[in-house]
């Protein structure tokens, strides 16, 4: 549903944007079906939300799924993005100060580990090969022979019309590792539901996870979630997918048995 997609912007004050990101998720998971009981909807904190219905208080805590990292360096794709763009934009403005050819840069990385000084190490080797094949711009060059490219890239455009330099992004979205992630957010907030369930006294409590749209947040509903349970005390939990503009309920594990992944 195109109207249930959403992505997570920026701006603002830290805790006001989380709350603005909450509160988009939670509408936009309500248009694509997640079916929560009429009433006021009343932002706070742990849990996140609660509902004033005519039969009493109903919780709802929220929590983000983004897709496991390509490289267990980094604490998610989001990190990831960030050291791209950082080389991106180091690697334009040391080509613009140098007194390179004016052209538009595209580039796509490969998998990399996160070090020190990695962004300047990798930012250097695009100036400098930016510098050396900018004359092959007729009007566009563009590789992705690995052997010809600088370390951590695995596709290069040049193009010979001047532009604003971009870095394109990817994910390594799989079964398993969207279980992984979901089971991981899930026994996070197991943890905090004595909290909430002491802020909120006699209520039921829900946990929604839900993931945005962009390309290094968002996490398609997996095949096969239906057979999918995890260990949890909320009362309810459920996974809505921007991308795909759906919601499904996560079943519950009994308690002495693993969680469990159905291929």
């Amino acid at each position: 549903m195109a109207g249930s997609r959403f992505t997570c912007g920026e701006g603002g004050a830290l805790g006001t944007l989380n709350k603005d990101i909450e509160i988009r998720a939670l509408l936009a998971a309500r248009r694509a079906g997640f079916s929560i009981p009429s009433g006021e909807v009343i932002p706070g904190e742990e849990p996140d939300f609660r509902i004033e219905t005519e039969t009493g208080t109903l919780g709802i805590e929220l929590a983000e799924v983004l897709p496991p990292p390509r490289n267990d360096s980094f604490s998610s794709p989001v990190a990831e993005e960030d050291l791209h763009q950082s080389v991106i934009e180091i690697a334009e403005k040391n080509y613009c100060i140098a007194g390179g050819q004016p052209v538009k840069v595209s580039a796509f990385f490969w998998e990399v580990e996160r070090a020190r000084n990695k962004k300047h190490d990798m930012a250097d080797g695009l100036v400098e090969f930016v510098r050396s094949n900018c004359a092959r711009a007729n009007p566009v060059f563009m590789t992705d022979r690995r052997d010809k490219l600088p370390h951590g890239f695995s596709a290069v455009s040049i193009d010979s019309h001047p532009g604003p330099w971009w870095s394109g992004e990817c994910v390594g979205n799989t079964l398993e590792g969207i279980y992984r992630q979901l089971a991981t957010r899930i026994a996070a907030k197991n943890k905090l539901l004595p909290t909430y369930r002491a802020n909120l006294p006699n209520s039921s409590i829900w946990l929604l996870l839900y993931s945005c749209s962009g390309v290094s947040r968002g996490v398609e509903m997996p095949h096969g979630i239906s057979e999918w349970s995890f260990l949890f005390e909320f009362d309810r939990v459920f996974f809505f997918a921007s991308l795909s503009g759906s919601v499904a309920e996560i079943r519950r594990a009994a308690f002495g048995l693993k969680s469990q992944c159905s291929d």
